[in-house]
């Protein structure tokens, strides 16, 4: 892959942010990912929930806010940023992170994994290479109930992604597309007697640990009910998925100078 050397501005990795210190162990590979494709850029986070940030301050581990990483990246010299949402979609934080402004720094925003057509075959490529033959996998994405407009992206992604594999069914677990695969996955799995979950999130927090893996009966393993229950590393392992990240960054990049405007 091409590489960057250039230290005149920073990049900013925003998460949305998880309570789950397993999850958060995964920010460590994703960093790795970006740091060895641009060597020499200064590397910093922000923490998009106000809620896990809160929640996870009062347990003394301190998590800077995006106006609080810019702030420190201004404090240390840096007058140029780009801010690179690790979001899947497009939804509400996107949107929130393209809102911010500063007065001294000038930034460039990427966009998150599913922002154009373009996106969706080399995502799905991505995702091929977790998926085992004969096999019914269930591709667990988050899902908006409260804004349900901002689903869109996953329901084309359901189309794409059942158009391409047979085996893979898409659901969410809040929101359109819901839940509904589940029951096809259930009668599945009395043939293949396993079940693989691919986690559509940058990292395994509660979602997968307990609505997905976890052992009440309402959670999707019980549901489904297979002999065998995998479930996949989340995005944020997958290299394959960190090199698109690591596509937009570099489209951002183009937009510094130019108003943010790639």
């Amino acid at each position: 892959m091409p590489t960057e050397n250039n230290a005149e501005f920073a990049i900013v990795l925003a998460v949305f942010g998880t309570s789950s210190e397993r999850a958060r162990a995964v920010y460590g590979n994703i960093e790795q990912h970006v740091r060895k494709a641009f060597p020499g850029c200064e590397i910093r986070w922000a923490y998009l929930s106000r809620r896990i940030v809160a929640k996870q301050r009062a347990a003394g581990i301190f998590l800077p806010t995006l106006d609080e990483t810019l702030d420190g990246l201004l404090a240390d010299g840096f007058n140029k940023a780009v801010v690179q949402p690790l979001l899947t979609v497009p939804g509400e934080e996107y949107k929130r992170v393209c809102a911010t402004t500063h007065t001294a720094i000038e930034l460039s925003f990427g966009t998150p994994l599913l922002a154009s057509e373009e996106d969706f075959k080399p995502v799905l490529d991505a995702i091929a290479l977790q998926i085992m033959v004969e096999v019914p996998h269930v591709l667990v994405c988050h899902g908006n109930n409260t804004y349900p407009e901002l689903n869109a992206p996953l329901l084309e992604l359901k189309h794409c992604a059942e158009t391409r594999f047979t085996n893979l069914h898409v659901a969410s677990v809040e929101g359109q597309p819901g839940e509904d695969a589940l029951d096809h996955v259930a009668q599945l799995v009395k043939t293949s007697g396993t079940v693989v979950f691919v986690p559509f999130m940058i990292v395994a927090g509660d979602h997968i640990q307990n609505d997905v893996m976890g052992d009440e009966a309402d959670s999707w393993k019980m549901r489904i009910g297979a002999r065998q229950s995998i479930c996949m590393e989340p995005l944020g392992c997958q290299p394959a998925i960190l090199d698109i990240f690591n596509a937009h960054i570099r489209q951002a990049i183009k937009g510094l100078g130019n108003g943010g405007q790639a």
